[in-house]
């Protein structure tokens, strides 16, 4: 398949797309005088060693309203002046949105990360310094993405923080995610399956999400199992960068929806793999939907060349089966079931209104104990 990226390039974004485009593009930055500030993460560390920088960040979760205060305090300390910095982002979702959002507070003179949520909810925040974005994994998208997401654990919440404007160089090196491991690749696909998925049915879909969806799920449905069955096959992690990259577009427009909605609680409370909690209400918010809305799978039939809901839910059940998703999912099976009553309040966030079929909190109670009940055996 002929990767045709033209139609899906944002003006403030350049795409390098290959093996060793990374290698090739340190070259230059090991020629240039910008001042760098490196994120990564411990398992990525190996690939930016070589890179000075005025700063190096090494996380290992999520970002938090917590984190990104302790983070932006340590790098205001060094650093005074942001007009000509870099970000060089290397690593997975975490790493991106982390590096995203720490561009915003100190290109716009944003000094907490709840101030960040309150200009970002105002439109009045853009990337006013370049970022490198070079994904390990093939998951979130976030390196095309406007918005960056941020959890407030205390409250089991989590935010969008988003840039009006983009100013990204994305590197797409099939090198960086060859040794990423077997729970990691399965998540983060997971995520990239639902995403595309979800982008489908979302209210807010057009023609360019629906383009973008479509073919990232020809090439995630092609070459999922194939990375985990041959983790080091080039041609397979290369092309499912490609298809996390293009549900990060087809999300950019549409946004995800009631899948999404209900995770959220479960990785910030519960520690559930993000990838993992998504896929756990997938089958059952497909038949939500198709009962609750006629009409409103149109879309993803199409995406995923099928005819009706029945042929889609066996579709997306075969592929979970052939992930061994019940392995993922059953760790985490009897702490959920134990916990529903406190993370079900928490289950309809704004991304839930992006869904066709409008949803109860006594649906969402039906869809989870459904969802468990079908995978605790």
């Amino acid at each position: 398949m002929k990767k045709d990226l033209s139609g899906f390039i944002d003006s403030g974004a350049t795409l390098k797309f290959g093996l060793g485009k990374w290698n090739d593009a340190k070259k230059s930055l090991l020629e240039s005088n910008n001042d760098f500030i490196i994120i990564t993460s411990k398992s990525c560390k190996r690939f930016i060693s070589d890179i000075p920088s005025r700063y190096i960040l090494v996380i290992n979760e999520e970002p938090s309203l917590k984190l990104i205060d302790n983070y932006f305090y340590e790098i205001s300390k060094i650093i005074s002046k942001t007009n000509e910095l870099t970000f060089i982002a290397l690593g997975g979702g975490s790493v991106i949105d982390t590096a995203k959002i720490l561009s915003l507070m100190m290109g716009n003179n944003i000094k907490s990360s709840d101030e960040a949520i309150e200009k970002s909810s105002e439109n009045k925040i853009s990337e006013k310094s370049k970022i490198i974005c070079i994904p390990s994994t093939a998951g979130t998208g976030a390196e095309i993405t406007p918005f960056s997401t941020i959890w407030d654990k205390k409250n089991g919440s989590k935010y969008s923080i988003l840039a009006n404007k983009i100013d990204r160089e994305i590197i797409l090196d099939p090198e960086i995610s060859i040794s990423l491991p077997e729970e990691i690749t399965i998540s983060t696909g997971l995520d990239s399956l639902c995403q595309i998925l979800e982008s489908t049915w979302s209210k807010k879909a057009n023609k360019k999400s629906l383009s973008a969806a479509s073919l990232g799920f020809e090439y995630l449905n092609k070459n999922l199992n194939n990375v985990i069955s041959n983790p080091s096959d080039i041609k397979s992690r290369q092309d499912m960068l490609f298809a996390s990259f293009l549900s990060g577009v087809s999300i950019s427009i549409s946004n995800t929806t009631l899948c999404h909605s209900i995770s959220y609680p479960l990785t910030s409370i519960l520690n559930v793999p993000h990838g993992v909690a998504c896929a756990l209400t997938l089958i059952e918010v497909i038949k939500f939907n198709s009962f609750k809305k006629e009409g409103s799978l149109k879309n993803t039939f199409q995406a995923v060349n099928v005819k009706s809901s029945e042929i889609l839910v066996k579709k997306i059940s075969s592929m979970l089966e052939n992930l061994n998703y019940k392995d993922a999912i059953k760790p985490f099976v009897e702490k959920i079931e134990k916990n529903i009553e406190k993370i079900l309040p928490l289950t309809l966030s704004s991304r839930a209104s992006n869904n066709p079929a409008t949803a109860t909190l006594n649906d969402v109670e039906e869809i989870l104990k459904n969802s468990l009940n079908f995978y605790k055996y």
